[in-house]
């Protein structure tokens, strides 16, 4: 049943219950009461959710309770994963400290896989960190103590997987590694040049199949990975059509998480807005393509091979070379296209445990936010992890990295990706479902359970009072 009705997203509690004549001192559970309440969840399921846990006094340790309260809130990873999945988790791994995704977020995600019955999959975790000059110890999948502050100290990426492999446990890193060897583009664009597993992978463990397109009358081509499994002899992991094994594909799924983090793009001292606003989920995609550094060799900022130009010299360099002000649309504009015609995650995951928002690596310039939210798309998180998490903290605060003021370049970058059927920026269109620790509540979500638990029989109607009371003394 739909009563039609569009959820307003600012109602509050109590104006929740009143609106459908419910008064907390004399809850009944009559047919009346279950028709409308089911209604209105109803109508409201056709909002963007985005999820937000906050304040888990394990964050500096472990993180597991503010993912595991988010897996709560999501109902279970096995609402996104089989047990028979391959499944990637796709960080951020190119910068030190609060600039790579939390490792004990990552742990917790992982811990939650595989407590999936009959798991039997794989989960690996992933990035490409695109040839950066920074050098050894310095990226999340070796990131040596000394570059985990505002982080998990206890492991880096590589030994928090040596630690699940000595246990016997299927989880692995894999950087993706960029392949040199250029292929012709198809004569028509859009087309593609895919790489097929039949022929194994390069000595990298990484082949790409890429996407030819001209965007902004620029000859551009996006990619994705193929590579060797790290854990199954001759499996081959295709990002976009499944896992390859035994001679074909075997119709084992690749689902991929998406774990980005949260920090302001920019490096000015004492933290500014530059082209590209915030980098978070939708930004997270650059590390899912290739980035050449110029053909044969480094030229400028230019990231042009053979002719053809990246996901970044498409949109954010050329740009900036040409005084362009749209670079962050046009970057968001990409990687709606990267979705569109490459592959989508089932999650996102924002681990934003520490918010940089100076810079990504600075750690005098990130604050200690506390906080992880998820969603199905990275348009809507990425919109309230910056309006709710981020442009809060600072001084002074980052206004530029709220997109509510559709005056920013993080705006540019979330609206040009929606524009590509990617989300929605309206906040009238978004339900946000918080949890936060300090304050510990009941949501709508856990009223509409209890009332499906009630109707299935196996929840009383003193647990249905109680929930909806919590909920209404929650405001």
């Amino acid at each position: 049943m739909n009563s039609g009705k569009k959820w307003p997203y600012h109602m509050t509690r109590r104006q929740f219950l009143r609106n459908y004549g419910i008064a907390s001192g004399a809850i009944t559970l009559s047919p009346f009461f279950i028709e409308r309440f089911s209604a209105v969840c109803e109508a409201a399921s056709s909002l963007t959710r985005v999820y937000k846990v906050m304040n888990a006094p394990d964050s500096l340790t472990t993180c597991s309770q503010n993912i595991a309260q988010l897996w709560q809130m999501l109902d279970g990873p096995a609402k996104f994963i089989s047990p028979t999945d391959v499944v990637v988790i796709k960080g951020n791994a190119q910068w030190p400290n609060q600039g790579y995704t939390n490792t004990g977020c990552i742990k917790a995600v992982v811990d939650a896989i595989l407590a999936i019955p009959g798991f039997s999959g794989e989960i690996l975790i992933c990035d490409n960190i695109q040839t950066g000059g920074l050098g050894t110890g310095n990226y999340g999948f070796d990131a040596t103590t000394s570059n985990r502050v505002n982080n998990w100290s206890t492991y880096n990426w590589n030994q928090l997987a040596a630690s699940y492999q000595s246990l016997g446990k299927p989880v692995a890193t894999f950087q993706w590694q960029t392949d040199t060897t250029w292929r012709t583009p198809p004569s028509q664009l859009p087309g593609w040049s895919a790489w097929n597993p039949a022929n194994g992978v390069p000595a990298s463990g990484t082949a790409w199949s890429r996407y030819f397109l001209n965007y902004n009358g620029r000859n551009t081509y996006l990619s994705y990975p193929v590579f060797q499994s790290p854990i199954t002899s001759g499996r081959i992991i295709d990002m976009k059509n499944g896992v390859w094994e035994n001679g074909g594909y075997s119709g084992r799924k690749v689902k991929m998480i998406s774990m980005p983090t949260l920090n302001n793009h920019c490096y000015t001292p004492g933290g500014a807005q530059d082209y590209a606003g915030v980098t978070s989920a939708v930004k997270s995609f650059y590390g899912a393509t290739e980035i050449f550094h110029g053909s044969p060799t480094y030229i400028s900022d230019d990231y042009v091979w053979n002719g053809w130009y990246s996901i970044h010299s498409s949109s954010f360099s050329q740009a900036t070379l040409n005084n362009d002000p749209l670079a962050a649309q046009y970057a968001g504009q990409l990687v709606g296209q990267f979705i569109n015609n490459l592959f989508s995650p089932v999650l996102y995951i924002t681990s934003a445990i520490y918010s940089g928002w100076k810079d990504r690596t600075d750690t005098n310039g990130a604050a200690y936010t506390n906080t992880v939210l998820a969603c199905t798309n990275p348009v809507s998180l990425d919109y309230i992890s910056c309006r709710d998490v981020i442009s809060k903290v600072g001084s002074p605060l980052p206004t530029w990295l709220d997109p509510s003021t559709k005056n920013n370049n993080t705006w540019l970058q979330l609206s040009g990706c929606n524009s590509q059927g990617i989300g929605t920026v309206d906040p009238a269109q978004m339900e946000v479902i918080t949890y936060d620790f300090n304050h510990p509540t009941a949501t709508r979500l856990d009223v509409d359970r209890k009332i499906r638990d009630f109707k299935a029989g196996t929840a009383t109607e003193q647990d249905v009072k109680d929930t909806i009371n919590l909920y209404m003394e929650s405001e």
